[in-house]
C-alpha cells in the first residue's frame, strides 16, 4: 500500500470495488465505457483537485484540446468534462473518490440510506439485505477526507467545481 494518505484511500476503495464484484459477479453492470454516472458536474476536495490538475497537464495534446473544446462549450452538456468522447474518463487514475463509488452499493446519511446505481444488483441480493462488508460507508469516506484535507492544510469544508476549475487552469471562461 501507498504510504500517502490519498493514495491508501484510493486504493482501498479500488479493492472495495473488486470484493464486491468477487463476491457478486454478475451483479456490477459497470465497466470501461459505462458513463452513467458521469453525466452530472461535480466539486471536489483541494486534494482531489490536485491530483486532477497533475493528470490533466499529463494529457496528450489532443485529449487536452477536446477537453478545452468541452470545457469551452460551457455546462450545457451534462457530462463531466472529464469524459472523453469515447466515454471513458480522461483522469481516471486521478479520478476523485465520489467516482470511484460509482455504481457500487453504498449508504449515506443519517439514519444511514443504501443506494446502488439502477444498473447493478438488478440480479442477486436486495442492497437492503447486502452484507454490510460489502456496503461502501459514504460518510466515513467524506469524514477521511476532510481528515486529510485539514492534516493537509486546507478547509475540509472546502470544495473546487470541476468545471470551473478546468476553466481556470485550461485558460478559458466558464460560462
Amino acid at each position: 500500500m501507498s504510504e500517502k494518505p490519498y493514495e491508501t484511500l484510493s486504493e482501498r476503495v479500488n479493492l472495495f470495488h473488486v470484493r464486491v464484484a468477487q463476491s457478486h459477479p454478475r451483479a456490477l453492470k459497470c465497466g470501461a465505457g459505462c458513463s452513467s454516472c458521469c453525466h452530472q458536474h461535480l466539486s471536489v476536495v483541494p486534494l482531489e483537485w490536485s491530483r486532477i490538475c497533475e493528470a490533466v497537464e499529463a494529457l496528450p495534446g489532443a485529449s487536452r484540446e477536446g477537453l478545452q473544446e468541452r470545457v469551452k462549450a460551457g455546462r450545457a452538456d451534462p457530462r463531466c468534462p472529464l469524459l472523453g468522447d469515447d466515454e471513458r474518463c480522461l483522469v481516471y487514475e486521478a479520478r476523485p473518490m465520489i467516482c470511484r463509488s460509482h455504481g457500487l452499493p453504498i449508504q449515506i446519511g443519517s439514519p444511514p440510506v443504501r443506494d446502488v446505481c439502477p444498473l447493478n444488483f438488478t440480479e442477486g441480493p436486495d442492497i437492503e439485505t447486502l452484507d454490510s462488508e460489502l456496503v461502501l460507508d459514504v460518510e466515513r469516506i467524506n469524514q477521511m477526507l476532510g481528515l486529510m484535507c485539514t492534516l493537509a492544510g486546507s478547509d475540509p469544508t472546502a470544495r473546487v467545481d470541476l468545471f470551473d476549475g478546468l476553466s481556470t487552469l485550461l485558460n478559458s471562461p466558464s460560462e
